[in-house]
């Protein structure tokens, strides 16, 4: 089988296959252009690579397996006119621990200032800045999967009050996700206006791109902390901004963002209340070597012709 991973992005991949891999593949890794684009791809493997029809055409692709859970860099329509099965895996289990884990490192940098306790020990200031407590807030978890799962039983230790925004709410939600209240999103400014912290933890889709508007933010109260370990379209970036500008938002955690790899000198990035990480959520040991699993699992399928796992229609 000759297995294809495209771009330069997420670095230690290949090698957590490999480790997973039953048989000999051939395994080559391709930087994304189409002058060195290798043909009669078995498996193509997107590491935040835009794969359309031209790519599925020159590679010869018969296989395209996502290394995670988002598919948005793949032309589904495409794939589906050459009838190319495209797969990926869910972020359960280690990956969506490992995602949970992330959100909250965010959020405690955030409440503590890091940005300013970078400046404060370059200064010699002891004692400063003033940390906002985690514990006694509102926490929103916008969209109830496994990530907002994770999140809620570690949320809860902390002592929060902790609120689920989902399409269908239900008693039997509240008590999975240990919530305090569950609230539709047709009833989103009830939840949000008692929000102190909002993390979206929302399937991206073309139907969810911008489903997190200004209008959203401004319910939340006033300084309130929003975390976005999902995918940057969904939140409005002018509404973001805005929000930022006038203090409506006190703080801003970033896992994704809108182009990705950012731009470093983004003047979103440079506002002392913003802090973001290069889409490294998900990337832990325990999370890449069950992903791995999971795709090596299909690799193996595919090739003796055995139904696949978690395709996309």
């Amino acid at each position: 089988m000759r297995i294809v991973f495209s771009g330069h992005t997420f670095p230690d991949m290949p090698d957590y296959l490999k480790r997973s891999l039953a048989g000999e593949h051939e395994i080559l890794l391709w930087d994304g252009e189409l002058t060195t684009m290798p043909s009669k791809i078995d498996v193509l493997i997107p590491r935040a690579q835009r794969i359309g029809a031209v790519e599925m055409d020159r590679g010869n692709v018969k296989f395209i397996q996502q290394f995670g859970v988002g598919l948005d860099g793949v032309d589904l329509a495409a794939a589906r006119c050459r009838r190319i099965p495209v797969a990926n895996v869910p972020g359960t289990g280690g990956n969506a621990d490992s995602v949970a884990e992330h959100a909250i490192l965010l959020l405690l940098m955030l409440l503590r200032q890091c940005n300013k306790v970078r400046e404060n020990i370059r200064d010699g200031i002891l004692g400063a800045p003033i940390g906002t407590a985690l514990a006694g807030r509102s926490v929103c978890l916008y969209g109830l999967g496994a990530v907002a799962k994770s999140l809620a039983k570690r949320l809860k230790a902390f002592d929060v009050r902790l609120l689920g925004l989902t399409r269908a709410p239900s008693a039997g939600k509240a008590s999975e996700y240990h919530l305090d209240r569950c609230y539709s999103a047709e009833n989103a400014e009830a939840c949000l206006s008692q929000s102190d912290i909002l993390i979206v933890c929302v399937k991206h889709t073309s139907e969810t791109t911008g489903l997190v508007q200004e209008q959203h933010l401004r319910w939340l109260r006033p300084g309130a902390v929003l975390i976005n370990i999902a995918r940057a379209g969904l939140i409005d970036r002018k509404g973001l901004e805005a929000c930022i500008a006038d203090g409506q938002l006190g703080g801003v955690g970033l896992d994704v963002f809108w182009t990705e790899p950012a731009d470093a000198l983004d003047p979103l990035l440079a506002h002392p209340n913003v802090i973001m990480t290069p889409h490294v959520a998900g990337i832990t040991d325990r999370s890449l070597a069950d992903i791995a699993r999971a795709v090596a699992e299909n690799i193996e399928r595919f090739a003796v012709m055995r139904p696949l796992l978690n395709t996309v229609e």
